[in-house]
């Protein structure tokens, strides 16, 4: 999800979501500056790809991996619920 000529993964994931949810992106970003400042060259994109599929971008390393998945972990139940048609509880 870099700056590398031939990583058009933000470009393809753009074209399949139907909402982009920043938040996520911002907060793996923000959490990938404790292991490295080029975190914030990531362009990975997070959203919703219909009929209710979440999808993150994750950048290339195994470190910002590993602290990507952390969050994922803790949003992805809420995320999964509110599209199943859940309340915000």
């Amino acid at each position: 999800t870099g700056v590398a000529p031939r990583d058009r993964t933000p470009e393809g994931t753009a074209r399949v979501l139907v909402a982009e949810l920043p938040g996520i992106a911002e907060e793996l970003r923000r959490r990938g500056l404790a292991d490295t400042s080029l975190s914030i060259v990531s362009r990975g994109l997070a959203g919703i790809v219909d009929p209710g599929v979440l999808v993150v971008n994750l950048p290339g390393s195994t470190r910002a991996v590993a602290s990507g998945i952390a969050v994922i972990v803790e949003i992805a139940p809420h995320v999964l619920d509110q599209l199943a048609g859940g309340d915000h509880s």
